[in-house]
């Protein structure tokens, strides 16, 4: 999973209302990746809460707790019980020697947003390793879920680096779909297999999956990507709404009658389940000429588990 930097350069504003909202903002974009997947419940920063002040003698830190008496009590809570890192920074400095004075200040600055060396920081560590800057909407160059941020090239050139940015809830939609977009895209299977949990956060997958899927063709992962794409939408959707069942919107079905009462093929729909135990996989979707997605769900728990993908199943 991806890193969430804190920003600090981002985080003021022009009195405690404004940054009472942007702070409930923060929190609930924060815990949107971090349940869809692209984030775990951790932090990097330069500084920390206590020594970023939004507003004159007010800190972030005396912001959150005083949220804890508010409606915002679950969003201050969800933020004090972020893991906090600090942020490794290089120890040479590699500005290209021929960048001096105030252009030295500026080639880790964001497009349009010249800052300091340690304000900076969090942005070169973003741009470096695909993290994610979080902070506060404060000026229109925050205001956005990607900035552009300035790094040096070879000699005395420069790059330009896109990163994700979260400043308020909505950006969070933005960046998950553009995250999950990266991790649906796959070569083979191996690669499939290994981003599971990123790319499909809504489904399952039984321990037998890796192994049915080292005898796929890799000619056959975009139609499998496909269909799980859909598979996870569907199961996403179904959560949010009052449905016993799940509109799939992908021909599913399960085994006809005649596989059903047929001890032999209903067995061969029998796969090794995450809990532990093995269960049968009767519904199914299509992949590809022959291909089978094999799936089971719960209507009480809205779950969801892959227990097959492969060539058809015995008939």
């Amino acid at each position: 999973m991806r890193e969430m930097v804190l920003n600090h350069a981002s985080v003021m504003a022009d009195n405690r209302y404004v940054a009472n909202e942007w702070l409930i903002g923060f929190s609930k974009g924060i815990r949107a990746i971090r349940d869809n997947g692209v984030v775990k419940s951790s932090m990097r920063a330069k500084k920390y809460f206590h020594e970023i002040r939004p507003i004159a003698d007010v800190s972030l830190y005396d912001l959150t707790i005083a949220l804890l008496s508010t409606r915002a009590k679950g969003e201050a809570k969800f933020l004090m019980e972020l893991d906090s890192r600090s942020i490794p920074l290089p120890v040479d400095d590699p500005t290209p020697d021929s960048v001096t004075g105030k252009s030295r200040s500026r080639w880790i600055a964001p497009i349009g947003q010249p800052l300091s060396r340690a304000d900076a920081a969090p942005l070169l560590y973003c741009a470096t390793t695909d993290s994610i800057a979080i902070g506060f909407p404060s000026d229109s160059g925050w205001d956005r879920d990607k900035i552009d941020v300035l790094l040096p090239n070879d000699g005395s050139e420069w790059r330009k680096e896109t990163i994700d940015n979260l400043t308020r809830p909505d950006h969070a939609t933005a960046i998950i779909k553009r995250h999950r977009e990266n991790m649906r895209d796959v070569s083979t299977t191996a690669e499939l297999w290994a981003r599971r949990a990123s790319a499909f956060p809504n489904l399952n997958f039984g321990p037998d999956v890796e192994d049915q899927l080292n005898l796929v063709s890799d000619t056959d992962i975009s139609g499998i990507v496909k269909k799980l794409s859909m598979l996870d939408q569907a199961t996403a959707r179904w959560r949010e709404a009052e449905m016993t069942m799940p509109g799939w919107r992908i021909k599913a079905n399960p085994e006809s009658a005649s596989v059903r009462n047929n001890p032999a093929l209903i067995e061969e729909r029998r796969f090794r389940s995450c809990s532990g135990n093995t269960k049968i996989f009767e519904w199914h979707a299509l992949f590809g000429n022959s291909g089978r997605i094999h799936f089971w769900f719960d209507a009480q728990t809205k779950e969801v588990e892959i227990g097959y993908i492969g060539k058809h199943l015995p008939l």
